[in-house]
């Protein structure tokens, strides 16, 4: 009899340590929209700022577009920069030749994101922040921007739809 109590107790020690362990991992959402990004008639960056929940932390999201020589957007990077430094971001340096999961290309929209490197959904980790994005719809074209013949094979990305949600992890 004596031992089950202790089982009972034990059992009841381990509970309250995994829900306590449990809640130390649970995250705050900071920001949660779906974004639809269109070339228009200069494919501009999509901008925002964002804030930690409890106001002491600011970050700016953008979605930046990427030309190539051309002209046309062929690649739009998620960049996630301090306030002080804009241009740098938070989620990685881009180098020519190498695939990041930060940077959303036309060859691997053109190829099927079911077949790309790092698919339609996609976590991204920086600071004590995690970026949930999930690549939703797009829409590629022909040409430079919206309509020019001067490269008329060039795909280039006109508009594209994700989901983006900023959330930390509580300390």
């Amino acid at each position: 009899m004596q031992w089950r109590v202790e089982y009972r107790t034990l059992l009841a020690l381990l509970a309250i340590l995994f829900l306590c362990n449990a809640m130390s991992f649970a995250t705050e959402t900071w920001f949660s929209q779906r974004i639809a990004w269109k070339y228009g008639k200069e494919g501009l960056a999509w901008k925002t700022t964002i804030n930690r929940p409890n106001g002491q932390e600011e970050y700016q999201l953008s979605l930046q577009p990427l030309w190539a020589l051309e002209g046309g957007v062929v690649a739009l990077e998620i960049v996630v920069a301090r306030p002080g430094q804009p241009d740098v971001n938070i989620l990685g340096k881009r180098e020519n030749g190498v695939e990041y999961p930060f940077v959303i290309t036309v060859k691997e929209l053109k190829n099927g994101l079911a077949h790309s490197k790092f698919l339609a959904v996609r976590r991204l980790l920086a600071d004590d922040i995690a970026l949930n994005i999930k690549i939703e719809h797009f829409r590629l074209g022909s040409g430079l921007g919206s309509g020019s013949t001067y490269c008329s094979k060039c795909k280039n990305l006109q508009e594209i739809s994700m989901w983006i949600i900023v959330e930390s992890k509580k300390e």
